[in-house]
């Protein structure tokens, strides 16, 4: 049974990237913190990347060249195609699909706590169900797998980056009666407050997770030294 899994991504050009974060970060500092992100997923395909075939896709197209050659060789990648996120991500999952995989899932760049298990349930889930949901803490998802694709839950109705996302995904499966799956909810790291929640986290990872963070704890450790970030979140 072919497996894949798309991580989708935005290239991290400052000011273009994790801009809710620019109320306390510069666009500089943004667009670092990304490519922290990226190689810690990268660093955690190593885990996974014999259980399936791995794939990026990516916008805007022309500022690939800022991140290719932090990329392994084993990840093919694509530009992204598509007017808004959710035809974009319809668009990764008919392009693999037309590749003959028997099951597809496509997850966001800003979880960089995920773990391997995490992944590697999500395709567990979906032996058994039609679509695989990963909840995120701001009822959005985090990753979406499925076997065939269900167009109508990239939708634009949805309103992407409203809490609503998730329920009315279900919805909208529900009423094409497809089994939904959930796996492991997790915080994206989108806004001030994810931010500072996943710092305050921090300190108890190495208890909790397999595999570590470590480039962006050791990027976010030296913004909040050099930085009264702990002032700047009592300020609310």
């Amino acid at each position: 049974m072919k497996k894949a899994l798309i991580l989708m991504t935005r290239v991290p050009v400052p000011g273009r990237t994790k801009t809710r974060l620019m109320k306390i970060l510069s666009g500089e500092e943004c667009a670092n913190l990304h490519k922290c992100f990226l190689l810690d997923l990268f660093n955690l395909f190593e885990y996974i990347k014999t259980d399936m075939d791995i794939y990026l896709t990516y916008t805007p197209e022309n500022s690939f060249g800022l991140i290719e050659d932090m990329i392994p060789d084993y990840i093919e990648c694509f530009p992204q195609k598509g007017k808004d996120l959710g035809e974009k991500m319809l668009n990764g999952f008919n392009y693999l699909l037309k590749k003959e995989y028997s099951q597809v899932a496509l997850m966001g760049a800003d979880i960089p706590d995920i773990q391997p298990d995490d992944i590697r349930n999500a395709f567990e889930v979906l032996e058994d169900s039609d679509i695989v949901l990963g909840p995120t803490t701001d009822g959005g998802y985090y990753l979406v797998a499925m076997k065939q694709v269900c167009p109508e839950i990239f939708e634009d109705k949805l309103k992407w980056g409203n809490k609503s996302v998730l329920e009315g995904t279900i919805d909208i499966a529900n009423g094409f009666n497809l089994k939904v799956g959930l796996i492991n909810k997790h915080t994206d790291i989108d806004t001030k407050n994810d931010l500072f929640s996943f710092m305050k986290k921090i300190e108890n990872f190495e208890e909790k997770l397999d595999i570590i963070p470590n480039n962006t704890i050791n990027y976010l450790n030296n913004l909040w030294s050099d930085k009264n970030y702990v002032k700047e979140y009592s300020k609310g």
